[in-house]
């Protein structure tokens, strides 16, 4: 209230209230005379005739024209000491024609005894019973005031100052000057509070007040029915001094509703959220410039806290407050705030200031806060509940709707500070929250001290289990709450010097750092910095890794992991291989596979339970690994590589990049089959140098000068444990130069073929299939070494060498440093189109014997040698025996020799003329030497050939038989198709070429006649063009030949054979034989020449 201007006066009370009082003067003056003409019957009440109250009743409505003053009964006792006293029953006042105001069943008051001495009628003592009272509080703070049982309309309302210096005003005035007690009983008071609403009856009241010259004392008590299942009762007391705006007041309570009390003052508005029973005393003063401080204690049993009856109560056993408040400054300070309960037992210290304060009753408060002796506990979430040291709290409290703004709680709890802010709003749908925690630096303990056990059950189990010797920073908690969902929850900190055990079955990550959080149902803990002990190959940093908690509330529930290591090759495959992911005993291998450093980078994704089996546990992991080194992933060979990626799967484990194998470079895979049906089954495929350091590599001893050059070649090894690997080699040859000096064949390290290779790399490898395919050449077969290395056999099911040969060729090992034997068996060959390299053995170093069982040797387009068996050598050049039949009939033998580097050929037979007829020369032929010598021309594919026959007997010759009946030689002719013609010596000089057989000059010459001939014959087109002299009765005529050619005698026909040689065309010039054999150059063209 605002203190009054000095000099000013109050506010008189109402004008219906100076009229009861007034009235009551009245009465009790007419009391007075009445007590008077009864004095004499001391000690004994005498009631007066009736017509004695009536006069009274009409005396005292003259003296009160608005009032009507009405009562059952009036008797006048003087007591011992003589003092009169008056009194009244059924006492009524009411305005005229209007309500009631005041009602008394009993009333009874002491006359001063010197004034009545003197005439005048003074009060000195009054009692009365069963009044009531009405009071109003306006929603201003002022008070109306009745007596009775309406409330009329007032033309104003009073202030406790108004009514104070009233109250001084009637002790004051002549009638009550020597009033020294009241005291009422039996009183019924309606008390209305129009600023919450709200209203109260008082029952069975009890007013005492006393005066002792200026003091004034008031006491009373009563009970409160409040519709509560306890009942509450009040004393309250007054002091001033009369004439004085100074009072004291206070009020002791027992058992009155928190909300009872919350609305009756500013200092007492925040109990509005507890619902609980209380009791203590207020103490306050008031002056003529309104309240002073107001002091109160308040006891508190068993209750709660609960803003609205939608939100869920927070209960609490006990609470106990120590308090002043301040209405100059609107400031509460406690001394003391005492709570105890299941879920939180403090003691607090501060204050508040009040804000919202227009109404009389505060909206909010601020407040400052120190709490000492903190045990926690709410709902019973910890095992033990939070003891802490101190804490602090700034704070806002909205009361209507009730909002708990928590500007800041500090903790404190061995040096360790937390900081909380935060809100709770009572919601029409109940409890709104939302809490925000920081920390510099905590204590595992006391973050799971903090940590309620039954908030993120699993994953608070997780962190206890997993997270040990830890120093935790920058810890963080944020807290969501909206009514009818569940809650939000954050919650991160920063930590090191830990010891986390990540997995049960894997070693703990020590002197770990880094930041854990959990966000609504995800937890994650990532380590920025930490090593593991491998069981072997040292320690390993994880730095980088994480481990992620999708779902906290999913069960069983899933985690999942990303790796991040740097470590040895060996460290990380044994950690791989820990359970459950057992990743090197599925791949049947060591963790000790290879030396080098590997950093990985990878995910397990798993369930958090116990007994989990591997193939609940899902990987993918990835690693880059360096200096590699190992003598145990590629049996018996040494791997090298400066950087490879590794990457393992639940089904697949994959080591890919380029190194060496010795001295073999390589640019590969490897892969290991993790699935249990292909367990132990792995393989390497890449691209490897094709060099003879491959060779030399893997013990693969080819002829020296084999292979020249470095090329590419795409390889696979199939690895299965216990078995020699398996593998397979491709390679398109370019850059690789080949050299099969055996048979003859060549590529140049420019021309690109097809080389395939496959087998076992067991000790020593095998080679099931080899297949050669180039330019010229289309070979398949197999190889294998002997236990040293060398060469065993190198077996070709077929060998193409251009389109000379096409056979099976085998090459027989000899030992190291030895050209390997050969053997053909089978197939055929094309001597006039085979190169000239085969004719010298190709250059190889060493000898090589060759061993042939041809099929076929084709020597022209229509001479070949079938059934073919040779032995030869390439010690000195080509050379060697063989045997064959001509065309498949007539048997021949001969050999190979060298011939200036190259291979000459020399046939033989006893049955010339099955040779000539097999040959296709004649249809029959009989007995006879045969000797042709074929040696190399300088031209390749060339021979210039020489043929001696001796004593041979033709038969049924075509191309002859038509000459001689040309020319009529009736008796020759009948001899040929005879016996035949004995031809005692053929020889023939030519120069064989792939395509033609140049004869140069050859003669027959026998008995019956001479012959002689030179030309051509083209193989490709099957005709021919000789010419030469037939020469009858060459016994005789053998004379001529002296100065012509052999076969030519001096009497001769010349002649021409061309076309078909089935069907010959013959030519002869009859003129010829008139011709001396000198000059029968005139009649035909010189014979073919050929280049030397």
């Amino acid at each position: 209230m605002s203190p009054k201007p000095e000099g000013q006066q109050s506010k008189r009370l109402s004008r219906k209230a100076r009229a009861a009082l007034w009235v009551g003067g009245g009465i009790l003056a007419v009391l007075a005379l009445a007590v008077w003409l009864v004095y004499s019957a001391i000690g004994r009440p005498i009631r007066a005739p009736e017509w004695l109250q009536q006069r009274i009743e009409t005396r005292l409505g003259q003296m009160l024209p608005d009032m009507d003053v009405t009562f059952g009964a009036l008797s006048v006792l003087l007591t011992d000491t003589g003092r009169p006293r008056v009194q009244l029953r059924d006492v009524e006042i009411s305005q005229s024609d209007g309500p009631v105001i005041l009602t008394m069943s009993d009333l009874e008051t002491g006359l001063a005894l010197a004034p009545l001495l003197k005439g005048k009628a003074q009060l000195g003592r009054i009692s009365l019973s069963g009044a009531e009272i009405n009071v109003t509080r306006r929603k201003d703070g002022s008070f109306d005031l009745s007596f009775g049982t309406s409330l009329p309309q007032v033309e104003q309302s009073a202030s406790i100052q108004e009514l104070v210096a009233g109250l001084d005003r009637l002790l004051l005035s002549e009638q009550f000057a020597n009033l020294s007690r009241v005291d009422a009983d039996a009183m019924i008071v309606r008390y209305e509070d129009l600023r919450s609403g709200r209203a109260w009856t008082i029952d069975g009241g009890r007013l005492r007040l006393t005066r002792d010259d200026d003091d004034l004392r008031i006491g009373g008590d009563l009970a409160l029915l409040a519709g509560y299942d306890y009942a509450t009762t009040v004393e309250l007391n007054f002091e001033s001094l009369i004439g004085s705006a100074a009072a004291q007041f206070g009020m002791i309570f027992e058992d009155m509703a928190a909300q009872d009390i919350a609305v009756q003052s500013a200092a007492v508005a925040w109990l509005d959220v507890v619902r609980a029973p209380i009791s203590g005393a207020l103490r306050g003063s008031v002056d003529e410039t309104g309240f002073g401080d107001i002091s109160g204690t308040l006891q508190i049993a068993d209750g709660v806290i609960q803003p609205t009856d939608q939100t869920k109560p927070i209960p609490f056993t006990s609470a106990r407050t120590y308090f002043t408040y301040s209405p100059t400054d609107q400031t509460l300070v406690f001394d003391e705030v005492s709570v105890s309960s299941e879920w939180i037992t403090a003691r607090a210290e501060g204050k508040a200031i009040l804000g919202g304060m227009e109404t009389g009753l505060p909206q909010e408060l601020l407040g400052q806060f120190t709490l000492t002796g903190l045990t926690a506990n709410p709902e019973d979430l910890l095992q033990v509940p939070l003891t802490l040291d101190a804490a602090r709290m700034s704070f806002r409290m909205a009361l209507d709707p009730f909002v708990m703004t928590m500007g800041e709680l500090t903790l404190e709890e061995q040096g360790q500070i937390v900081v909380v802010s935060g809100e709770a709003a009572a919601e029409p749908e109940g409890w709104r929250l939302s809490v925000a925690a920081q920390a510099e630096h905590l204590d595992s303990d006391v973050v799971l001290a903090l940590w309620p056990e039954k908030l993120k059950t699993k994953t608070r189990t997780w962190i206890e289990e997993n997270i040990h010797q830890v120093t935790l920073t920058r810890g963080q908690l944020a807290y969501r709450k909206q009514p009818g969902q569940p809650h939000d929850i954050y919650a991160g900190f920063e930590y090191d010097e830990a010891e986390v055990q990540f997995s049960r079955h894997m070693p703990p990550i020590k002197n770990a750092s880094g930041h854990a959080e959990i966000n609504g149902k995800t937890f994650t803990a990532a380590a920025d910095h930490g090593v593991i002990q491998a069981d072997l190959g040292g320690r390993i940093d994880i730095s980088g890794s994480s481990i992620v908690i999708p779902d906290t509330t999913e069960k069983p529930t899933p985690a999942h992991v990303n790796l991040s290591t740097d470590s040895t090759v060996t460290a990380a495959l044994s950690l791989l291989d820990r359970e459950p992911l057992n990743l090197m005993t599925k791949a049947g291998r060591t963790a000790d596979l290879a030396d080098g450093r590997a950093k990985a980078r990878g995910t397990l994704d798993l369930m958090l339970k116990k007994k989990l089996l591997p193939e609940e546990v899902s990987f993918d992991i990835a690693a880059d690994l360096s200096n590699v080194s190992s003598d145990t992933l590629v049996p018996q060979r040494v791997l090298r590589a400066g950087h490879l990626d590794l990457k393992a799967t639940n089904e697949m484990l994959t080591i890919s990049g380029r190194g060496q194998i010795g001295q073999i470079g390589f640019d590969a895979v490897f892969e290991d089959d993790l699935r249990p049906e292909d367990k132990g089954k792995s393989r390497v495929y890449g691209v490897a140098d094709l060099s003879n350091a491959f060779l030399d590599e893997f013990s693969i001893a080819l002829p020296p000068g084999s292979l020249s050059g470095r090329g590419d070649g795409v390889f696979e090894i199939a690895l299965q444990k216990d078995q020699p690997p398996r593998f397979s080699l491709s390679s398109d040859l370019r850059g690789i130069g080949l050299r099969l000096p055996e048979i003859g064949w060549a590529l140049a390290q420019n021309t690109t073929g097809l080389f395939e290779a496959s087998g076992r790399l067991s000790s020593p490898p095998v080679v099931d299939r080899l297949a050669l395919t180039g330019p010229g050449l289309r070979t398949a077969g197999a190889l294998s070494l002997k236990q040293d290395g060398s060469l065993n056999q190198m077996r070709f099911s077929s060998v193409v060498a251009g389109n000379w040969l096409n056979a099976p060729v085998t090459l027989i090992g000899r030992g190291k440093g030895q050209a390997p034997a050969v053997q053909i068996a089978g197939g055929w060959v094309d001597l006039a189109k085979r190169p000239d390299t085969v004719a010298n053995g190709g250059g190889s170093t060493g000898s090589s014997p060759i061993s042939a069982a041809l099929d076929r040797v084709q020597i022209t387009k229509s001479i070949a040698l079938t059934q073919f068996r040779g032995d030869f050598t390439t010690g000195n050049g080509f050379s060697g025996v063989f045997t064959g039949l001509v065309n498949g009939k007539a048997p021949v033998s001969g050999k190979v020799i060298p011939v200036s580097g190259r291979s000459g050929i020399e046939i033989n037979s006893d049955d010339a003329g099955a040779v000539v007829a097999a040959a296709g020369l004649m249809k029959t032929g009989h007995n006879g030497k045969f000797h042709l010598t074929l040696n190399p021309a300088a031209q390749p594919g060339q021979y210039d050939g020489a043929l001696d026959i001796s004593n041979i007997r033709i038969r049924e010759a075509p191309a002859l038989a038509e000459l001689l009946n040309t020319i009529s030689v009736v008796g020759l002719l009948e001899q040929m198709s005879g016996t035949g013609i004995l031809f005692g010596e053929v020889e023939a000089r030519f120069r064989l070429t792939p395509d033609q057989l140049i004869l140069r000059r050859s003669s027959a010459v026998g008995a019956s006649m001479g012959l002689s001939m030179d030309g051509i014959y083209d193989f490709a087109s099957n005709q021919m063009d000789f010419q030469g002299v037939l020469s009858p009765i060459y016994a005789i005529n053998a004379i001529g030949s002296i100065l012509t050619r052999k076969g030519e005698g001096l009497i001769g026909f010349n002649y021409g054979l061309s076309g078909n040689p089935a069907n010959p065309k013959v030519q002869v010039n009859p003129l010829s034989i008139f011709t001396p054999g000198m000059f029968r150059e005139i009649f035909r063209r010189p014979a073919p020449e050929v280049s030397q």
